[in-house]
């Protein structure tokens, strides 16, 4: 029969055992660990960005409502482009030949308008326009026709010979037929304007188009 531990020796291996059990287990994701990256907390309360003072409404300025009703009362402004109430012509077109087209016979005149009608058919055919690149953004259309001046004032005087002709007797168009040579056609233009918002008013031509007098 083996004696028994004595008291001290057995309290020591005792206190030996429970030291050995307390040490914690190492985890194989902790020895592969290459090192730890610890995050700054971001601060509890982070204040909002200051908004340029160049960006806030003054005081007295309030925020325009799309929705509201518009008072018909309401004084025009005075930097806004009031719509054309009356066909385009060609001097809105090209003021800068409004002398020429002044100087045209009138309608009640179809002998010297048919006169002077030929002489400017004479000068556009000599001196024809071209197309160009249009600028899009002032409502213009990829390729614009850009007519001379002598094509503009030739339409003019043929259109309004053509005008002069509607309902003349068979001696004024044979009259008016002997001062053209007997060539009845011309080329003539139509006229547009569009307003662009924040540019202003624009005004364009068509491609000639094919005309011909009513002998």
């Amino acid at each position: 029969m083996r004696n028994p531990l004595p008291p001290v020796l057995l309290a020591a291996l005792i206190a030996l055992g429970a030291a050995g059990c307390s040490k914690p287990t190492a985890l194989a994701s902790e020895a592969n660990a290459k090192g730890r990256i610890t995050a700054k907390p971001a601060p509890s309360q982070t204040a909002a960005p200051e908004v340029p003072a160049e960006l806030l409404l003054p005081e007295d300025v309030l925020p325009v409502d799309p929705n509201a009703p518009v008072d018909p009362n309401a004084p025009a402004d005075p930097n806004a482009i009031q719509p054309m109430d009356r066909a385009v012509t060609v001097t809105d077109y090209r003021g800068s030949i409004a002398g020429d087209i002044g100087s045209l016979p009138s309608v009640s005149d179809p002998a010297a308008l048919a006169s002077v009608f030929a002489s400017w058919r004479s000068r556009a055919a000599a001196s024809p326009g071209a197309m160009e690149d249009g600028a899009i953004p002032l409502g213009a259309d990829p390729q614009e026709y850009r007519p001379s001046d002598a094509e503009l004032v030739a339409a003019e005087a043929g259109d309004r010979l053509a005008a002069a002709l509607n309902g003349a007797d068979d001696a004024t168009k044979a009259a008016v037929s002997a001062a053209v040579g007997g060539d009845a056609s011309y080329k003539r233009f139509d006229y547009r304007v569009v307003d662009v918002m924040g540019s202003g008013r624009y005004f364009y031509a068509s491609s000639p188009k094919g005309a011909s007098l009513p002998l």
